[in-house]
């Protein structure tokens, strides 16, 4: 679950149960009614830290099937299952006795092409002397010229008959192609096995794998995936270790998605060095990977912050002003940008609707597009509100990669005749319990929780508005 979906459940269930407590105290006397009011907090500064937990399965990075490529009896092996080689390390020795014969054959018929090579080569000499004599012929030369080459030839077959020999004798004696430990072993002296050239592929005799360096594989839902980049530290904890915690760093995210029960997840390699030995391929574990920290900076609580589609719900639930949605805090870039550049003073400030195009909004101050809204007939507010969706949604898309870029958001606040309002506010990384607050608010300054079960109190709003007037709701 995302901070930000998990802020959104840890709302709604606080507001549920203020919202069922404000109910019941209707039912008692108008005496009663001043204990209902919503709870304040004050943004303060404190240490956020934003992270993406998940649980996973340690696993070796590489696993290597060791096979051999001779068949035969198995003589001898010397390792167990856990045991830690070094590369060249005996691990299975197979019955020579089938490959040491052809081995001592090839030695023979070697021995047997060099002697006819020899005899061939002298033979064509002396033709050619007695040829040059002309006591044969030549068809007897030629004849002779073909048994030379024929002897080279068989000398060559049997030297490369030697050296295949040679390496079959060297394939009984199967060594460790790496360092690493041995994750499973399926040879035993006696057992009758496969070499890997058969059709069959060959009997799988051990598995391999260097865990000096082991990952994590866990699935992440899609909503937080988009926050999770190669290079992340991560926090690993096991079972077997509960007092331990493990240091790991992001290594890849699989494009592959997997659908578990409806949900899209993705799979997220975690890489973590096993210096100690302690990790175990199968081993469960808990990985925390860090999204970022922030270091005293100006917070609230999420329960207290809304984003826009909340704060849009709860302003029709209590009947405010729908133009408190449409006020912003405007960026460092806006707040410190000088005079337009030309080539954009030279772009349209309309569209063909006389609505402004989405550059003259994100240029506009809040009280200009406040006059603007004013200005409007019915269907044009409409536009433009959908414009500023369109506007917010965009935002969004372009920080949903990166959880600490500056996000709209609103806060409930008191103003200065104690009503109810709204504020806009900026807010950046999210952790658990609190938000980064970047700009609307001061130290110190308090803020309403509103929750959002009141949208589904009808009664008790009924009775909250009865207490107060619009655009704000009194609080008592």
């Amino acid at each position: 679950m995302s901070n930000w979906n998990h802020r959104r459940a840890l709302a709604a269930g606080l507001g549920l149960v203020m919202a069922s407590a404000a109910v019941s105290a209707c039912g008692q006397s108008q005496a009663d009614e001043p204990s209902m009011g919503l709870e304040s907090v004050t943004a303060e500064r404190r240490e956020i830290t934003s992270s993406v937990a998940a649980t996973g399965t340690i696993e070796p990075i590489t696993i290597i099937d060791v096979k051999s490529q001779a068949s035969g009896e198995v003589l001898e092996v010397p390792v167990e299952l856990g045991d830690k080689v070094e590369k060249g390390a005996l691990l299975v020795r197979i019955n020579p006795r089938d490959v040491r014969n052809s081995y001592d054959q090839a030695v023979a018929d070697l021995e047997v092409a060099r002697a006819r090579s020899t005899i061939a080569e002298r033979q064509l000499e002396r033709a050619g002397s007695l040829r040059e004599r002309q006591v044969v012929t030549e068809e007897e030369y030629e004849n002779s010229m073909l048994e030379a080459a024929n002897a080279k030839a068989s000398l060559v077959k049997a030297e490369t008959n030697i050296e295949l020999a040679e390496d079959r004798l060297n394939d009984v004696t199967v060594r460790s192609p790496i360092a690493g430990t041995i994750v499973e072993k399926t040879a035993e002296e006696g057992q009758i096995i496969t070499s890997a050239r058969e059709m069959t592929g060959g009997t799988i005799l051990m598995r391999m794998a260097d865990l000096n360096e082991v990952q994590v594989r866990t699935l992440v839902d899609e909503t937080d995936i988009g926050s999770i980049k190669p290079g992340l530290g991560a926090t690993i904890r096991v079972e077997a270790y509960p007092d331990q915690e493990f240091r790991g760093q992001v290594l890849k995210v699989e494009p592959q998605a997997v659908v578990e029960q409806n949900v899209t997840l993705f799979a997220v390699l975690t890489r973590i060095r096993n210096e100690q030995d302690l990790l175990r391929p199968g081993m469960n574990a808990d990985v925390e990977v860090l999204i970022g920290v922030r270091e005293d900076v100006l917070s609230l609580p999420n329960t207290a912050i809304r984003t826009p589609d909340e704060a849009r719900q709860l302003v029709t639930a209590l009947g405010m002003d729908p133009e408190l949605l449409e006020a912003r805090v405007p960026s460092d870039d806006e707040a410190d940008a000088e005079e337009p550049l030309e080539a954009a003073a030279e772009e349209p400030e309309t569209t063909e609707d006389g609505l402004p195009t989405m550059a003259a909004l994100q240029a506009m101050s809040r009280e200009e597009r406040m006059e603007l809204i004013q200005d409007l007939e019915p269907a044009q507010r409409q536009k433009l509100f959908a414009m500023f969706q369109q506007l917010r949604e965009q935002q969004e898309q372009a920080s949903r990669g990166d959880p600490s870029a500056p996000k709209d958001a609103f806060v409930f606040v008191d103003d200065e005749q104690g009503l109810l309002t709204l504020r806009p506010v900026r807010i950046g990384l999210s952790s658990w319990e609190f938000t980064e607050v970047l700009g609307g608010l001061e130290e110190g300054e308090p803020v309403v929780q509103v929750p959002m079960a009141l949208v589904q109190q009808s009664e008790f709003l009924e009775r909250i508005r009865s207490r107060t007037s619009i655009p704000g709701v009194s609080r008592s």
